[in-house]
């Protein structure tokens, strides 16, 4: 990792934080990871009990500002981004996003977080959005069960409920005017509530959270999940996903000397 990356990293995840376990270096380690992103940071109302572990699944640079809005009042962000940054075309581009955090860095190092403080644990809610196709890189992602802790330790923290901050946008599999769970999120929320920790969404407009109930997915839904993740997903050297689609090979194609681009 550049070391001035790394500099910034150990901003957002402190060696000594409860959470820095979690915390996912794959974006910093960009030669093109820099600050100089104007933020804009919102106020949130939520009241922080310590008890309350916050999710915010918004788009990139956005998701950045909401995180820095609940560490001023005193959670501890936690950034989940696991899409590395590419050359070319990115499918997700995460230029913005890579400033932003470079920018929020400098926020950070002004706020006394507590060590023990609650996460809030940061998310791109346009990590599966767009299709691959030659000549792209594809750095599109997925949360999963494990990249969060487990419901027994954030219980062991005294924390009991799980607020998701999200907004109307598309979704992996639909697109819908109002906000909704994304599918690979739902399933990390389905064990939390399976095991008493309460959850509860809260959207653009609403100025309390809303409780929320996260559903099982339906067979046809749970294997398309499965096989996007296992298929459609391409990983990356540094444990991140990423990587070039090849473009396709022009082979001969007998009788009249010409080519058929196959792929």
């Amino acid at each position: 990792m550049y070391s001035y990356n790394l500099g910034q990293y150990v901003i957002w995840a402190p060696d000594e934080a409860e959470w820095t376990a979690w915390a996912k270096p794959v974006l910093f380690a960009s030669a093109h990871f820099r600050g100089g992103e104007e933020l804009s940071i919102p106020d949130v109302s939520l009241k922080n009990d310590r008890k309350t572990m916050v999710i915010v699944d918004l788009p990139g640079k956005q998701s950045v500002e909401e995180a820095l809005a609940f560490a001023s009042k005193g959670w501890r962000p936690v950034p989940l981004f696991n899409g590395v940054y590419g050359d070319g075309q990115m499918i997700v581009d995460v230029t913005v996003l890579c400033r932003a955090l470079g920018s929020g860095a400098d926020v950070l190092k002004t706020l006394s977080i507590p060590l023990d403080a609650p996460p809030v644990f940061l998310l791109d809610s346009n990590r599966m959005i767009g299709s691959r196709s030659p000549g792209t890189f594809d750095n599109r992602w997925c949360v999963f069960p494990q990249d969060m802790p487990s419901h027994s330790f954030i219980s062991s923290k005294g924390i009991d409920k799980v607020v998701v901050r999200l907004s109307a946008s598309k979704t992996l599999f639909r697109s819908s005017p109002t906000p909704s769970v994304r599918t690979d999120l739902e399933k990390v929320l389905l064990n939390y509530q399976k095991n008493g920790i309460d959850l509860f969404t809260l959207s653009d407009d609403a100025q309390e959270p809303e409780k929320y109930t996260a559903r099982k997915l339906p067979i046809a839904g749970g294997l398309s999940n499965r096989f996007a993740v296992t298929l459609g997903l391409r990983r990356n050297a540094t444990g991140g996903f990423g990587a070039s689609v090849p473009e396709p090979e022009a082979r001969e194609w007998g009788g009249g000397g010409g080519y058929y681009r196959l792929g």
